[in-house]
């Protein structure tokens, strides 16, 4: 399977996502934020005992920010219509919610640490304009390389998307939660913010 072939499936579901700027930044910027995310990321991985899972969570938040437009994501992952049959206050809850629940999914995964490092093999224009896709590998006993879709929006590169790829199996996140969710929010957005709600309690030991 080509790296970019399910990236560029979700990108087509967009439209509007990843406005053109009149003036790109530096081509490297995109990397510099990966680069970035990584070394907390790790930091995180090495201290993760001393600082439990919500001590995780307060150390990652600023870094996942920084990193991510977690507002893109969580609205392709709700769904056009649900989002757009949503109250201003129901959308905010939910953007709310999802970031928690972002956060609090890297805290509890990246429990530990074992030798592991990130290593940077580069990045390349993305499918489209506005995007680029840049590329690591988390080493140990199951290499994983991760591919994240970075996309221009308010002067900064944040990540979209990404795809985790162990062997030969690719998933990419965004279409995992399209696919997740789609049946909780037919009930509504409000639906899919109190499921999130309850995973996050999970994540961080209630």
């Amino acid at each position: 399977m080509s790296v970019t072939a399910p990236i560029i499936a979700i990108m087509l579901l967009i439209t509007g996502t990843a406005p053109a700027a009149a003036e790109a930044p530096r081509t490297n910027q995109a990397h510099e934020v990966i680069s970035a995310f990584h070394a907390t990321l790790l930091d995180v991985m090495k201290r993760a005992d001393a600082l439990g899972v919500k001590g995780r969570f307060e150390t990652l938040a600023p870094a996942v920010d920084k990193a991510f437009h977690l507002d893109l994501t969580a609205r392709q992952s709700a769904g056009r219509r649900p989002w757009k049959d949503a109250t201003q206050a129901e959308q905010a809850a939910l953007l709310d919610i999802f970031r928690r629940w972002t956060i609090g999914t890297y805290a509890n995964q990246f429990d530990g640490w074992s030798g592991q490092s990130f290593i940077d093999h580069g990045q390349k224009p993305g499918p489209q304009k506005g995007t680029v896709l840049v590329e690591t590998e988390l080493t140990g006993k199951e290499p994983v390389t991760l591919t994240y879709l970075m996309v221009l929006k308010d002067g900064r590169w944040g990540v979209y998307d990404v795809l985790v790829r162990r062997g030969t199996t690719s998933i990419s996140q965004l279409a995992k939660h399209i696919s997740e969710f789609k049946s909780i929010v037919k009930n509504g957005l409000p639906a899919l913010t109190h499921a999130l709600q309850e995973k996050t309690q999970v994540l961080l030991g209630g």
